[in-house]
């Protein structure tokens, strides 16, 4: 499979970049709690529980769940649901997301 690599499946496939768990682990950020309230904002969280991606989540979990149970792993949205993986991911602006 040729992955069309993009800066926000990089972010969320290696957890380097605008999240706000690696910001803090650097000190970049004085917090690792997303903005939704919900945890602390991992890629986990932010594909499976943040609140604000709600909208965008449930198109991704109908696509998978024509074939497999909800939630599946990374490595199954990858392999075997890459283009609604891939719109998914790519539809976060990681700028909205960690607005206040």
């Amino acid at each position: 499979m040729k992955l069309k690599l993009t800066g926000n499946l990089t972010t969320i496939l290696t957890g380097h970049g605008n999240i706000k768990a690696y910001l803090y682990r650097f000190n970049i950020s004085g917090e690792q709690t997303c903005p939704c309230g919900e945890g602390d904002q991992t890629t986990d969280h932010i594909i499976y529980d943040c609140a604000r991606l709600k909208e965008e989540r449930d198109k991704l979990r109908a696509a998978v769940s024509k074939t497999e149970d909800w939630p599946t792993s990374k490595r199954n949205l990858l392999q075997r649901h890459y283009k609604e993986f891939s719109k998914f991911i790519n539809s976060i602006s990681f700028e909205e997301l960690n607005a206040e």
